[in-house]
């Protein structure tokens, strides 16, 4: 099994204590930077994989491949970590490897742990309050759509189609013991705790 780790902007104490324990319980974490691997090393021994800032796409796949295969080796006899800066879903470097070992490896089990991103940290940091809503962009096309207090999903959902989105994921009272996700059809009415997520199929 893989684990995604979040390790927050940079302050260790902002680690979760779930990101900890995780990093405690894998046989073997891997990081892609010294950042990171600084925020790792009380609580275990990180390897450093190279993931170099570069555009050309084709070599960039080639190394995606090569660190995905080391991952994969470790997660598929235990429990791999792959410990990044910010939250491991929100423009991450795992999400590029998590889609080659899925397509590589479709039999190892690949889980995430949230963490405090880029959003919350440069929010607190500016001493901004994020009242209404606000657009997040690394200057690509906008692929998702999140909208919170989905009390009405059904009829947000049929308004992103309009817009092109057709991939609807609802969550509701999430990372609780009340947690429900639902995908496809949404329903009429949610609870106020709702978050829909609408993507466009690749």
């Amino acid at each position: 099994m893989l684990i995604g780790i979040s390790l927050g902007p940079g302050d260790p104490e902002l680690l979760t204590l779930k990101a900890i324990s995780s990093l405690k319980k894998c046989s073997k974490v891997f990081v892609p930077g010294e950042m990171a691997a600084t925020l790792a090393r009380p609580y275990c021994d990180p390897q450093i994989l190279q993931f170099p800032m570069i555009e050309d796409e084709t070599e960039l796949e080639r190394i995606w491949q090569k660190n995905a295969e080391i991952v994969a080796g470790y997660a598929a006899e235990g429990l791999a970590g792959f410990a990044c800066i910010g939250d491991v879903n929100t423009f991450s470097t795992f999400s590029h490897l998590e889609r080659v070992i899925k397509q590589k490896h479709p039999g190892i089990d690949v889980a995430t742990i949230p963490g405090v991103g880029v959003v919350p940290a440069a929010a607190s940091r500016f001493g901004a309050a994020l009242e209404s809503s606000f657009t997040v962009s690394d200057g690509s096309e906008v692929e998702t759509v999140i909208r919170m207090k989905a009390t009405r999903p059904k009829k947000l959902a049929q308004e992103l189609q309009a817009r092109g989105f057709d991939d609807f994921t609802l969550g509701t009272r999430l990372c609780t013991p009340e947690e429900m996700i639902i995908r496809g059809e949404m329903p009429e009415r949610s609870d106020y705790f709702s978050v829909l997520l609408a993507r466009r199929k690749r």
